[in-house]
């Protein structure tokens, strides 16, 4: 596996739109859409620290990879943790390290923040993925993660974006 070095930038308002191409590219691959209220949602996390964060990996000024974040506060924990929502690397770009290296440096920018854990969750069938989080310290809870979900299915919202060319 060769290393190959990124740019990793934290994403504030200026660059949500830029984020969101991603993230509609990661979730095209399995056919999850992300629409308008997904969309508004991005921006107010790159809008709002208080939130979470997101960061973007960038090699030769190209956007392929990125990791969003989310805070919630843990009586478990003893205060602030933040939960992994998303990890992702371009297909052409996978298998050089670049997750790996998103990921440290993830979880080295959220330590002064006051974290003190970091969660998520994934498919136990993503084998990649399970071995890449293992080799970085995360381990298997033990517990499971259940959900009643209260929005409204998301299929087509039927919303346009700011200007052609935009998410």
């Amino acid at each position: 596996m060769s290393k190959t070095e990124a740019e990793i930038v934290s994403v504030g308002p200026n660059e949500a739109d830029r984020l969101i191409r991603l993230v509609r590219a990661f979730h095209g691959e399995s056919e999850h859409l992300v629409g308008c209220e997904q969309a508004e949602a991005i921006r107010q996390l790159c809008a709002d620290s208080t939130l979470g964060r997101a960061w973007m990996l960038t090699v030769e000024d190209r956007d392929i990879g990125y990791s969003l974040i989310y805070f919630r506060h843990s009586i478990d924990h003893g205060g602030r943790v933040a939960v992994l929502d998303d990890l992702w690397v371009t297909g052409d770009r996978r298998g050089e390290g670049l997750g790996a290296q998103l990921l440290k440096s993830v979880c080295e920018a959220l330590r002064p923040m006051g974290v003190r854990a970091v969660l998520l969750e994934v498919d136990s069938a993503n084998e990649v993925a399970v071995a890449l989080y293992s080799r970085l310290g995360f381990s298997k809870t033990g517990t499971a993660l259940y959900m009643k979900d209260f929005t409204p299915y998301r299929g087509s919202l039927g919303c346009k974006p700011k200007s052609p060319g935009l998410p």
